[in-house]
């Protein structure tokens, strides 16, 4: 109780706020699941600080598993969800430390802790806190600027009484929202649209790459290959999403997924930045809460309103059902700049290796080979490793492209991510058959011969 204060509650009312929005009216599924398992240890972090890390992971990682469709269909159940979450990681704390209540360490299941009223705020309530955060104004600028008591705003922020329509279009104006955003129809109602997008809503202009989750999460997904595909890492602002089943990307609470390097694995053609600290300590999702440029001292500075907040609110359309899409066939026998240049119309990294310089005479070639008991070696030479997974991609893809049904989704969802060795990984997952499938050796052959 000691260690609580603003801090902690600004925390608590935007997970509950990502939650919701995440998680509202949605079927639980791996995407989801994995959100809510890193958004719910955010905040069990501060509520029992005697956990080891490893407790507390395992335990928001069961919560998360363990949700049904019933206990995430909307906002008030999403905020229930949490709070019997909460309370039954309260007893099971008190009784694995030894602590009562008398002690300080105690953490009530239900009553005098700080978090259980923040898991009461409806929409609205946590609209009004986290909006007048992101503006850095205190109640009473807050209140000056909208013509009423600085008591008054804090009875709407704590959802003891709600502002009449002159007091509401005034709040959107000194926050800068458009006004519908805070009408009264939508008081109950979560912001999904703030946590769910089709593209990165930051202003840059940028490839989104591939990752796979942190190696010491669970296992969310049915296959490593799913797995390996959850993440899309914006090379613009650093943002790291989640894809979910429709095809919504959902922003993914900090974790251990590992940033893009421009290895073989991942490759956008370019060098990338390293991703920039994300925390839930501040306006989120960080690709649509624009920080501030420089900080002075220990004033508040004020974040940018984002675009989406500045237009009139529109309820996400429904996303169509996913196409059964076919990658085009590679071109392999033609000369290497032939090949390079027609593959270059549709893969992101033909189209690097276009422009990529030749090796030095001599260089390093690899060899790649894929044998099944029973049938021949296969052998193809490429000017590097890179170029190597690029080819046995190419090669898994045309075999999981089978004439008498669709193309496997999560393989083509890697590919066309150019995750190398995640389709090839994806293959041996569908073929256990095939007895060796990788880069298998190095071969000095001279650098003009490809």
């Amino acid at each position: 109780m000691s260690r609580w204060g603003k801090q902690q509650d600004r925390l608590v009312v935007r997970v509950v706020d990502v939650l919701s929005g995440v998680l509202s009216g949605a079927v639980p599924e791996p995407a989801r699941r994995v959100v809510a398992s890193r958004a719910l240890l955010a905040v069990e972090q501060w509520v029992f600080p005697m956990h080891e890390e490893l407790v507390l992971t395992e335990n928001a990682d069961a919560a998360a598993r363990e949700a049904t469709d019933d206990q995430w269909v909307d906002d008030a159940a999403v905020r229930r969800w949490v709070t019997e979450t909460l309370a039954e990681h309260a007893s099971s704390y008190n009784e694995h430390h030894e602590v009562w209540e008398d002690d300080p360490e105690y953490v009530e299941p239900q009553g005098e802790h700080p978090v259980w009223a923040l898991l009461e705020l409806p929409p609205f309530a946590r609209r009004l806190r986290l909006w007048q955060e992101a503006a850095a104004k205190t109640a009473v600028g807050l209140a000056g600027e909208v013509g009423v008591g600085a008591h008054q705003i804090g009875h709407w922020a704590a959802d003891r009484s709600r502002p009449g329509e002159r007091e509401r279009k005034a709040l959107a104006r000194v926050l800068g929202v458009h006004p519908p955003w805070l009408d009264a129809s939508r008081d109950e109602q979560p912001d999904v649209q703030l946590y769910r997008f089709a593209s990165c809503p930051c202003e840059k202009s940028a490839v989104m790459a591939r990752l796979g989750l942190g190696r010491e999460e669970p296992d969310w997904y049915d296959s490593p290959a799913e797995q390996d595909a959850a993440v899309h890492w914006c090379g613009g602002c650093g943002q790291s999403w989640v894809k979910d089943a429709a095809g919504w990307l959902l922003p993914l609470p900090p974790g251990e997924e590992p940033t893009p390097s421009g290895g073989d694995v991942v490759d956008l053609g370019h060098p990338v930045m390293r991703s920039p600290a994300l925390t839930l300590d501040e306006p989120w999702p960080r690709a649509m809460w624009q920080p501030p440029a420089r900080r002075k001292g220990r004033a508040r500075t004020a974040y940018r309103v984002p675009e989406l907040l500045t237009r009139e609110p529109q309820a996400l359309p429904v996303r169509p059902a996913v196409a059964r899409v076919f990658v085009p066939e590679p071109v392999w026998g033609a000369a290497a700049e032939e090949r390079l240049a027609t593959n270059a119309k549709w893969c992101r990294t033909c189209r690097a290796l276009v422009d990529a310089p030749m090796g030095a005479t001599g260089g390093p070639w690899v060899l790649l080979h894929r044998t099944e008991p029973g049938r021949g070696l296969n052998t193809w030479t490429y000017p590097t490793e890179k170029d190597a997974l690029h080819a046995g991609a190419h090669l898994a893809m045309t075999y999981l492209q089978l004439d008498e049904g669709p193309l496997d989704l999560v393989a083509l969802d890697l590919f066309t991510g150019q995750a190398h060795a995640q389709v090839i990984t994806r293959f041996l997952e569908l073929h256990p058959e095939t007895a060796q499938f990788e880069v298998a050796e190095l071969v000095p052959m001279r650098g003009d011969q490809f």
